[in-house]
């Protein structure tokens, strides 16, 4: 590591080739980040709540001990839901929303032979399938932008970017030729590891332009002459006035999940399961910055995201005294392997002048990504026949990792994800959630239940809380927006009908309402001021970049209404 890494650390390394992956910090959390699975309708009635009630497979994913509690011989359920619901953005002041279509889903199918020490033994057996959470989302924002200069443009986050990778190579030989305009514009540099994609689309949109004295790139909506010193036909066009985001996010996980139960006696019961995963991800965004006199920028992103991986789950159950059940679950984390496709395009115009660049057609690669550890505690007062109480906690740590193909300490699998998941154990912390639910049987056919779930925010730094990111972030190539959830609420009312002693049906409703903030693209130091700069400059601290805030975020609000429906049949 040369002198100007040691001395400024994560900024100079945050900015080269870790940015020209496909796949970054923000990439992880958006994919590896905990999901609210649905699971049955009496699942979803009690908000998940069901860590200490057993016996209905869904409770799996909060204790894999409660299927030893289910009796008789065998169960087959299938679980179907619909719904729909609302995005809305609020972004400086101008609030737009889009209403999300109804779809028929699958949720749930499970198969589970029950306990019965008398004449099948203490073991249970499980296997299901499950929706385990869904990406599908739909922002459409627009903003009228202040007059004052206290945020930047796209422009400008592609210079800096541009800026800083040049920079960061001052000393690395034969380099900095790859910085030059006349090579930054060509498709040959989409091959090259050292220039960041958002350098070739800006560049070859004639978004940035550099100065050839100081050989820092800008944004060239800002120059009021030429870098060579002739003066352009109008005056400098300066800040955008408007900006708009249109994101789209479709896709979901899907958990296959075998499970063993152990009844060792009536108050003590033990449980694991297996759980391998499928994920799907896709996303499409378009970014456009309108500037006077009919210029503007254009930005489009199309990203696929395939992954496979597995995890395993522990839990106990034990009964101190009748009616009051206690509960503990331990889950590992899922280690995926992923495979990821994506394509960019930049549009712009300037002084009349419209240039356009896309990338290659395929950027195909593939990364490994291990996700959070999961910790739970469930406890449940069961009042007689006549229902019961529950309340579960859960803890699911900020331990996101990517690496390259193996999962190894000691073989080298993070190199070139050393930022990444520095800025990942920094910006991101863990998920407490709380989860209260509650039954009450009307006869011995018929039960009410109710639920109320909430979800703590996983950001950590305070330094992206607020309205305004003041530290950089590191985004998946030319995908540079990206989203931070806030709190999660969600409630639920079901009912529970024995329709004969061997069918039944189960219904639920479910409300949720997530806060999240989703920003167009991340704060960032510029160090085009520095491309001179001496080691003894950069010793003395002489080396003080310039800040580039961004926008404000745009403060988004997902409420979703989903209704479930499970049938379920013994035999």
């Amino acid at each position: 590591m040369n002198i100007k890494h040691k001395i400024l650390g994560v900024v100079a390394l945050s900015l080269l080739p870790l940015s020209l992956s496909a796949q970054s910090e923000m990439e992880a959390f958006r994919l590896g980040s905990p999901h609210e699975p649905v699971g049955s309708a009496r699942y979803a009635a009690l908000s998940g709540a069901m860590g200490a009630v057993g016996s209905d497979v869904a409770s799996l994913v909060r204790n894999p001990a409660g299927i030893s509690l289910f009796r008789g011989n065998n169960r087959l359920s299938l679980t179907l839901g619909g719904g729909f619901g609302t995005d809305r953005g609020v972004w400086y002041g101008t609030s737009t929303s889009q209403d999300m279509k109804g779809k028929f889903l699958f949720e749930e199918f499970s198969y589970q032979a029950g306990t019965n020490r008398a004449s099948r033994g203490p073991v249970s057996f499980a296997f299901s399938i499950r929706n385990a959470g869904r990406f599908d989302r739909e922002l459409h924002a627009s903003a009228v932008l202040p007059q004052s200069a206290n945020f930047s443009s796209l422009a400008d986050f592609s210079a800096a970017r541009t800026n800083n990778a040049r920079y960061d190579n001052l000393r690395s030989p034969n380099v900095d030729k790859y910085f030059e305009k006349s090579y930054i514009t060509t498709t040959a540099a989409f091959k090259n590891d050292y220039v960041p994609w958002m350098s070739i689309l800006g560049a070859g949109a004639g978004w940035i332009d550099i100065d050839n004295g100081s050989r820092s790139y800008r944004s060239a909506y800002m120059y009021s002459t030429a870098p060579d010193g002739t003066p352009y036909p109008q005056p400098s066009i300066g800040l955008p006035d408007k900006a708009d985001l249109v994101l789209r996010e479709k896709g979901n996980i899907t958990d296959y999940d075998i499970a063993l139960g152990f009844e060792a006696n009536d108050a003590l019961h033990f449980g694991a399961a297996l759980t391998l995963s499928s994920l799907d991800y896709e996303m499409a965004s378009y970014y456009h910055e309108a500037f006077r006199g009919n210029n503007y920028l254009k930005l489009q992103n199309t990203k696929s995201v395939s992954g496979f991986g597995g995890s395993v789950g522990f839990g106990l159950l034990y009964e101190p005294v009748e009616g009051l059940r206690l509960g503990a679950s331990l889950y590992t984390p899922t280690f995926y392997s992923m495979k990821m496709d994506f394509q960019a395009g930049s549009l712009g115009r300037y002084n009349n002048k419209a240039l356009e660049v896309a990338t290659p057609k395929s950027a195909a690669n593939s990364y490994a990504l291990r996700g959070n550890w999961r910790f739970g505690l469930s406890g449940a007062y069961f009042i007689g026949r006549h229902g019961f109480i529950s309340a579960d906690y859960d803890y699911t740590s900020g331990s996101l990792r990517l690496s390259n193909s193996t999962y190894d300490e000691y073989d080298g699998s993070e190199i070139g994800f050393e930022e990444d998941n520095a800025r990942l154990k920094t910006n991101f912390g863990g998920v407490h959630t709380v989860r209260l639910g509650a039954e009450a049987m009307l006869s011995n056919r018929i039960a009410l239940r109710a639920g109320y779930r909430y979800s703590s925010s996983p950001v950590k730094n305070a330094r992206l809380k607020g309205d305004m990111a003041s530290t950089e972030v590191l985004v998946s190539g030319s995908a540079v927006h990206y989203t931070l959830p806030d709190s999660q609420n969600s409630f639920s009312l079901g009912a529970g009908f024995r329709i004969t002693p061997s069918l039944s049906l189960d219904l639920a409703y479910v409300y949720s309402d997530a806060k999240a903030r989703t920003f167009a693209f991340p704060y960032v130091n510029d160090y085009g001021s520095y491309l001179n700069a001496s080691d003894a400059d950069i010793r003395a601290g002489k080396v003080k970049p310039d800040e580039l805030v961004g926008m404000q975020a745009i403060k988004e609000t997902n409420q979703r209404h989903k209704a479930v429906a499970t049938l379920s049949i013994r035999f």
